[in-house]
């Protein structure tokens, strides 16, 4: 699994018209150029393809060029040394592609993503070559519209969600290379190691579920419904914050590796939900009041109606799990919303300040990334790591190393 394959086919062709009218923080950027320049080269590298009807397929395509994007000039081309699988990417696979959101063009995706700058274009101050760096994903808005200007530019409100992300519009990481704003990058302190890194953006992403979007606070009761790696990511955020009881739910199959690590991270309760009835053992555990969050992190329809059974009157919830799908379709007894007053909401992204934040609890030690990344397979071996990820309960995280 750990087999190391040489460097990706490297093949050169002539580069052909470019034509891009794209928007970039709240900016029109119009890129075209009819034919090519005498002499000049384009460089073809392998990476991960994803096209709109939800195929992935692993192909050279062109090596991006700095200057000549939409985040000139203040470009930054990057060398992917990590990326890592979400749980998006693998229901844009093999699995039954019903409800899921593809791709609005054919694109190298890939957003979990770990690399050392290369290249920087003239009016970059922030990051020089050398520098290894995680990446923001939501790098294109308006600048001008209600939630901009609130600073929520994950949810831009004139852009849709795919064409806000880089790893949709330009490329992502399951590359060898990848240009990014200098914006949207972060430099990754030396205490982190760059494999375990690839879960910096699902941190980030944590960070703005419990935090910027449900503001946990200290002794809050939360029940995380999901114990994937992003569960165990709420997990150490609530604890981080000294939220508390923590309760985290899964089934028989999680048991050996999933449930067993929410133990070993010091998560307060853990309920096998195949085996005891959790609207019963929330109830026993809280008197009877039940629990002061539900975070819903699974991505199944039974635990949508176990949130509103299990929050306590005036509780918050979060349902994120169906996102990663393209959202998934549950019955709903608006009943309870209504008489328990309950704050329902979603999350989706991160915004600025949960990758700092992210970034110094991971750094601290508070939050721990390491034993989370399970799997690491080439970039060549993709499809196993796929099917890795898609399968076996005990993955937590496979990393694509490129």
């Amino acid at each position: 699994m750990e087999k190391r394959y040489g460097q990706p086919e490297i093949a050169i062709a002539v580069r052909l018209s470019v034509c891009r009218d794209v928007r970039y923080n709240g900016k029109n950027r119009t890129r075209l150029r009819i034919g090519h320049m005498p002499g000049e080269t384009l460089m073809l590298m392998t990476g991960i393809v994803a096209y709109p009807n939800g195929d992935l397929k692993l192909e050279q395509v062109q090596a991006p060029v700095l200057g000549d994007n939409p985040y000139a000039p203040h470009d930054v081309l990057c060398e992917v040394e990590y990326c890592g699988i979400c749980g998006s990417d693998i229901h844009r696979w093999k699995a039954d592609k019903t409800g899921v959101k593809t791709s609005p063009r054919k694109v190298v995706v890939g957003h979990e993503i770990v690399s050392v700058v290369r290249e920087v274009g003239p009016a970059v101050t922030t990051v020089k070559p050398g520098d290894r760096v995680v990446h923001e994903i939501v790098t294109f808005y308006c600048g001008h519209c209600p939630a901009c200007l609130e600073g929520r530019f994950n949810i831009c409100n004139t852009i849709p969600p795919m064409e806000g992300r880089a790893h949709f519009m330009t490329g992502g990481g399951f590359a060898k290379y990848t240009v990014w704003p200098e914006r949207q990058l972060h430099i990754l302190p030396a205490a982190i190691r760059p494999k375990s890194a690839v879960l910096m953006e699902p941190t980030a992403g944590s960070i703005h579920s419990v935090i910027s979007r449900m503001k946990v606070r200290a002794g809050e009761s939360v029940a995380i419904l999901g114990p994937g790696a992003r569960g165990l990511l709420m997990l150490q955020v609530c604890q981080a914050i000294g939220a508390g009881p923590i309760i985290m739910t899964g089934l028989t199959r999680d048991e050996p590796t999933r449930l067993k690590k929410a133990r070993e991270l010091g998560c307060d309760v853990v309920i096998n939900v195949e085996k005891e009835d959790l609207r019963a053992r929330i109830a026993e555990l809280t008197h009877g009041i039940g629990v002061d969050v539900v975070l819903e992190n699974s991505g199944a329809v039974e635990p949508i109606a176990e949130s509103l059974d299990i929050v306590r009157k005036g509780g918050r919830v979060m349902w994120a799990g169906g996102g990663i799908r393209g959202g998934i379709v549950a019955p709903v007894d608006t009943y309870k919303i209504i008489v328990k007053e309950l704050d329902v909401s979603g999350e989706i992204s991160q915004i600025p300040y949960d990758w700092k934040t992210a970034i110094k609890l991971v750094e601290s030690g508070r939050i721990k990334l390491d034993d989370l990344v399970t799997h690491t397979y080439q970039l060549e071996q993709w499809e196993d790591g796929f099917d890795l990820a898609a399968t076996s309960p005990e993955c937590l995280r496979v990393a694509i190393e490129i």
